[in-house]
């Protein structure tokens, strides 16, 4: 009979096994049964979801998206690729956006995390705001955000606003950029005006000696002194002589600063693209994501699955008090055997 006792790993011994310790098993299944609905449907404070789910849009800036001229910018989708859902799910994860959530909806009260007596409030702080909120990418290249709260208003709010947050932030990081890019554009366009503005003055005053074209005015005087002298027209060859003179004196001059001078206005032309570009970068935002679900107030609760929860506490229980009898009936068979060892020296 005490042969019989011994324990083997077969499924009739097994069955034998949760007869013989039936009474405590019920006990300890019993109890367990008790305290995990207690703890389910007493304790756990139910949790409700509320979740946005929204693409990421093409990286490209504004001016290149509207205004440039130049296609510099070209995508097979109105949405963005897997680069730009990378930098959103970053942003998401970011410092700025977890304090600005944080200190918004006041979640050191909310979580009821004591800053002056709690160990550690910042890191418990952390676990409580990620294991509360989770960000994910789906399997169609989209990003769910995803809130889970004991009020069901607070989750909404809270999946919503970190929504509108990535445009906050990302544009905060880009505007700096884009302020600095305009400002160094705008000095570039002002100094060429101004440049351009004497040039002009300089044409002006040449102008004013009588050089209006030099090229036609050379070929039609240089001719008409031609003619001047052919026919003996001294004091018209003179005078005609004289304008040629102002011409030599000043027309090199004059060549010059006009060519400088349509050159410079193309540079010009240029910059003030350039600065319509920047400027729009610098003034204009445009969102960095597109919605597909907005987050609502969810009327049913998400977890805990209080039944669940009661089956699987049971269950597990059950389990581990078998296993705790049976090694606990396997020490005794061992010290029996040793004994009858003992003895039989």
């Amino acid at each position: 009979m005490k042969k019989n006792d011994r324990y083997s790993f077969n499924s009739n011994d097994l069955l034998f096994r949760i007869f013989l310790y039936k009474k405590p098993l019920i006990i300890i299944s019993v109890c367990a049964f008790i305290i995990s609905t207690i703890i389910a449907f007493f304790v756990l404070t139910p949790q409700f979801r509320s979740s946005v789910i929204l693409f990421p849009a093409p990286s490209a800036s504004i001016s290149q998206s509207l205004i440039s001229t130049v296609n510099t910018y070209k995508s097979e989708s109105v949405f963005g690729e897997e680069e730009d859902l990378e930098q959103i799910l970053q942003v998401l994860h970011s410092d700025e956006l977890r304090n600005r959530i944080i200190e918004k909806y006041n979640l050191w009260n909310h979580y009821e995390i004591d800053t002056i007596t709690t160990s550690y409030p910042r890191d418990k702080m952390m676990k409580k705001f990620y294991n509360k909120i989770h960000f994910s990418r789906t399997k169609y290249m989209a990003i769910e955000v995803e809130v889970f709260d004991h009020s069901p208003d607070t989750a909404a709010l809270i999946a919503n606003n970190i929504m509108y947050l990535i445009d906050s932030v990302m544009n905060k990081m880009t505007k700096r950029r884009a302020v600095e890019a305009y400002t160094i554009v705008k000095e570039e366009y002002d100094i060429k005006e101004q440049q351009i503005n004497k040039l002009e003055d300089s044409l002006a005053t040449i102008m004013s000696k009588g050089v209006f074209d030099f090229e036609s005015q050379s070929e039609v005087l240089n001719k008409a002194y031609a003619d001047a002298l052919a026919s003996r027209n001294t004091r018209g060859a003179d005078k005609i002589k004289s304008t040629l003179d102002t011409l030599a004196k000043y027309g090199s001059s004059y060549v010059s600063i006009r060519d400088f001078l349509l050159y410079e206005k193309e540079q010009l032309s240029l910059l003030n693209s350039r600065l319509k570009e920047a400027k729009v970068n610098a003034e204009r935002d445009l969102t960095h994501y597109f919605v597909v679900n907005k987050a609502y107030k969810s009327d049913k609760k998400a977890k805990p699955k209080r039944l669940m929860i009661v089956l699987i506490s049971t269950i597990a229980t059950f389990l581990f008090a078998f296993v705790v009898l049976v090694i606990i009936d396997l020490i005794k068979d061992f010290q029996r055997k040793k004994s009858e060892a003992i003895n039989t020296i």
